[in-house]
């Protein structure tokens, strides 16, 4: 495997130039950008298994709602709001899974305005063969983490979403309302 300069990089970048803004912290600069890498790299590990089978990380998430969930599919807006897409987005997908015939939607009887998605004889042969080696890769990739660090990592993870969710409004409009007074 080739060797990632972008850690170091980035890094020692952050450090010469982050004092230059105001409220900057190093700590926090340094896990946001490791997070943004820790992705980043667990795309290209995971890119080719994905690729060979023409799944996206939507795409296999929205097979393995529908595969485990309601036996009479998924609304598409409850799909959307599961992944955090828009609804544009999700119709997108929907269209893209079903010329490849993973999925099918299905008007409600009840009410004609709502759609659900239902995944397929197709899409579930797809995905029950895709899984398995997935997640065998998935324990390659982390077989370096003992089970202490996996449970730690996760618990920090956690907690980690919750501060950002907890402190994510009015960041933007903080930032924006600022920018505009400055001028």
């Amino acid at each position: 495997m080739r060797e990632d300069r972008r850690e170091q990089y980035y890094h020692t970048r952050i450090r010469e130039s982050g004092s230059y803004y105001a409220g900057f912290d190093l700590a926090s600069a340094e896990i946001l950008l490791s997070l943004r890498h820790t992705g980043d790299v667990l795309q290209q590990a995971c890119g080719p298994l994905f690729g060979q089978y023409g799944l996206s990380k939507s795409s296999i998430n929205i097979l393995m709602l529908l595969r485990h969930g309601p036996p009479e599919g998924m609304q598409l807006h409850d799909l959307g709001d599961l992944l955090l897409v828009s609804r544009a987005n999700i119709t997108g997908l929907i269209d893209h899974m079903e010329q490849k015939e993973y999925v099918t939607r299905v008007v409600d009887a009840s009410d004609r305005r709502a759609r659900f998605a239902r995944i397929t004889k197709k899409g579930i042969e797809v995905l029950d063969t895709f899984m398995p080696l997935h997640y065998r890769n998935v324990k390659s990739m982390l077989q370096g983490l003992s089970e202490a660090e996996k449970t730690a990592l996760l618990r920090l993870l956690k907690k980690t979403r919750e501060s950002i969710a907890a402190h994510a409004d009015g960041l933007e409009q903080t930032a924006v309302a600022e920018l505009i007074n400055a001028e």
